[in-house]
């Protein structure tokens, strides 16, 4: 027996707790791949007082028969570890209500060490009311076809490239649900691109909403919008990461220490979230109310519009789209 192995022995199923409203989060702005982060700001994200379906063992209403935990996840990388997280310190979810499955002996242990209950795949795919899908896009072929999953499991999928007519296809389900976090997640502060197909049952509905409401926002979208979604707000943040990065080699080269020249460019960053989460916000607004006529930001922002600066985010946005809708269109 390998060392992970022994965890599939271990644990006892648990009854689900009662759950609780979704709390005030604190939000920051998040930057993946670089060690910045664009500071914090207080978001109030939206309560929700009705309370959660009972996904006690018992109730297979919706043709989840067998399934004893309110959620099951497969893969658990970075993402997945966020949500978790997410929900747990939130209250949407007890440790007990959730089992995972990972391809790596590491992830398991990872899981097992938040009070996960780990299962090898095909348990784990049908454990859960909920299945959420966490897997690597490029995998999804090559398992899919080794899961048998409930046909009334309520199916989340936070792969890219995979519509959910064609998730539903392959694991012969009713219905999936698409979600699109960004990676500030890892921090409660991701804004989370939701497309809920008409026939989900409201329950299976108000549970992905909860879900996804504790690591963040959520904006309910077609699914048609999700590949655009995902190229502002989820490359997006690589964008302005990129910014930050270059904001900071331009200080270094104005003769500024390095540590005043990062921080510098995170408080700009940090102002404008703050900005942003006062209330009403208009960029535009902002912009003009510190560009004097031929002062500074006004000669700056001529050297930026000579470079078609807006013009390059939108190439760049359409570019992500897109690349978004090939691999799509690859997957069919």
């Amino acid at each position: 027996m390998r060392p992970i192995e022994k965890y599939f022995h271990q644990g006892q199923l648990h009854k689900h707790a009662d759950l609780r409203a979704i709390k005030r989060l604190e939000m920051a702005c998040f930057c993946k791949n670089t060690r910045h982060a664009l500071g914090a700001t207080q978001i109030l994200v939206q309560r929700h007082n009705t309370n959660m379906p009972d996904f006690s063992p018992q109730q297979d209403s919706h043709g989840t028969v067998g399934a004893q935990h309110a959620l099951a996840v497969l893969g658990f990388g970075k993402l997945a570890s966020a949500i978790v997280r997410g929900c747990v310190s939130t209250g949407v979810l007890n440790p007990s209500d959730i089992v995972v499955w990972a391809r790596s002996d590491a992830r398991m242990a990872q899981a097992h060490s938040m009070g996960l209950k780990i299962v090898d795949m095909n348990t784990c795919a049908q454990s859960g009311h909920a299945l959420l899908l966490c897997i690597k896009p490029q995998y999804f072929s090559e398992l899919a076809p080794q899961l048998c999953v409930n046909a009334g499991t309520n199916v989340i999928s936070v792969m890219a490239g995979w519509s959910a007519e064609h998730i539903g296809a392959r694991l012969k389900v009713k219905h999936v649900i698409r979600a699109m976090p960004n990676v500030a997640a890892q921090v409660q502060a991701a804004v989370t691109a939701l497309s809920i197909p008409q026939e989900c049952p409201a329950p299976a509905r108000e549970f992905a909403m909860k879900l996804f409401y504790s690591v963040g926002r959520v904006e309910l979208l077609h699914e048609s919008h999700l590949d655009a979604a995902t190229a502002i707000s989820s490359s997006g943040i690589a964008y302005l990461c990129l910014f930050i990065e270059a904001l900071e080699r331009a200080a270094l080269q104005l003769g500024l220490p390095k540590d005043v020249a990062k921080n510098l460019s995170l408080d700009v960053l940090q102002g404008v979230a703050k900005s942003a989460s006062a209330g009403a916000f208009d960029a535009a607004a902002l912009r003009a109310s510190v560009t004097s006529p031929n002062g500074t930001t006004a000669a700056a922002l001529a050297v930026l519009d000579a470079g078609e600066f807006s013009q390059l985010i939108a190439r760049a946005a359409l570019a992500a789209k897109d690349r978004s809708a090939q691999l799509g269109q690859s997957n069919q």
